[in-house]
């Protein structure tokens, strides 16, 4: 992979073949933005580029030994730094043993590079000690620091580095991707793929195992059953499986949101050429007042949840309103 094949962000990704065509890269690069926009992707080929030897037009070559070692991940000046401890981040040892290790000459290349990720997770002690090293960096190493926010990183160490924040792709770009990927997938499934990642390539991928669509699609369906069947402690144990992971519970309430919504158009007494049963109970059991309003608590649930609200308060506060709702007509 290079930089021509990342998908999306273009413009940060011109501007990083610009700084390596005119030798004007930093010593320490910062990629900033949510878990799935490709940032350890990018990461790697930017440290594919350090370390090549014939870069071409900014771009690694992709064809000497330095980018072969670095696309298979074995390239000796290309670090890694290993975290550690319950919360699986880098600690103050960790750092020192870096700061003593940059000091080393590169085995192969040019350049060593160090890839630190989820720097926004490191502690303020680590911060600190990691700062040093970027006040007065050894020659010929390079720093790339991943993480969600750069304002969680402090202050001193987000100026000394050079930031790029990526955002998610645009829908015909996702679209256009997933379709040339996985021509195998139902044009159906990838359309709803693409509205629940809302431009996020990882959550795309994440989501595009049938596994994964077949699991989501059935706890809707539980969800939805004990709505109609007014069963609060169903609700519950339904909604719980989804609490250890904010991607599940996104596509939940994206199924969830369809059976609502075709309930409704039946309640309406608007005929649709494939309904499910699951849809059918949904309309019999509730008034279209009632439809309406659910339809409104999970569009607002699955905002929250991509806004990263905990998610077992989360939970708690959707099954209850949606309980509540499922009780009173009118």
């Amino acid at each position: 992979m290079d930089f021509n094949s990342f998908i999306g962000n273009q413009a940060v990704i011109s501007q990083l073949q610009a700084l390596f065509r005119q030798n004007k890269i930093a010593h320490a690069i910062m990629l900033d933005g949510a878990a799935g926009l490709g940032k350890k992707a990018l990461a790697n080929i930017i440290a594919q580029a350090a370390v090549c030897r014939h870069r071409e037009d900014g771009t690694p070559c992709g064809d000497c030994s330095n980018c072969k070692k670095a696309e298979k991940g074995i390239h000796p000046d290309i670090s890694f730094p290993e975290k550690s401890g319950i919360l699986q981040t880098y600690s103050i040892a960790t750092i020192r043993d870096v700061r003593t290790d940059a000091y080393v000459a590169a085995n192969e290349a040019f350049t060593k590079v160090y890839i630190f990720a989820d720097v926004d997770n490191m502690g303020v002690p680590a911060q600190n000690a990691f700062l040093k090293i970027l006040e007065e960096p050894p020659k010929n190493v390079m720093f790339i620091l991943t993480c969600e926010s750069a304002f969680n990183v402090l202050a001193t160490i987000r100026s000394r580095v050079q930031l790029f924040s990526l955002s998610p792709v645009s829908s015909a770009e996702l679209q256009t991707y997933l379709a040339k990927n996985f021509p195998e997938q139902p044009a159906e499934h990838l359309k709803n793929i693409c509205e629940v990642a809302k431009g996020n390539i990882g959550l795309a991928l994440d989501l595009i195992t049938a596994e994964g669509h077949s699991k989501s699609s059935e706890l809707a369906e539980k969800l939805a059953f004990s709505l109609a069947s007014m069963n609060e402690f169903d609700l519950l144990t339904v909604a719980a499986q989804v609490l250890e992971n904010k991607k599940d519970f996104i596509f939940v309430l994206k199924f969830l949101s369809d059976l609502l919504r075709d309930a409704l158009v039946l309640s309406a007494d608007f005929s649709i050429a494939e309904i499910s049963e699951c849809a059918k109970i949904l309309a019999e059991k509730l008034s279209t007042v009632q439809l309406l309003r659910l339809i409104d608590v999970v569009a607002q649930t699955k905002g929250y949840v991509e806004r990263n609200v905990n998610l077992q308060i989360l939970s708690t506060d959707f099954c209850s309103k949606m309980f509540q709702i499922s009780v009173n007509a009118g």
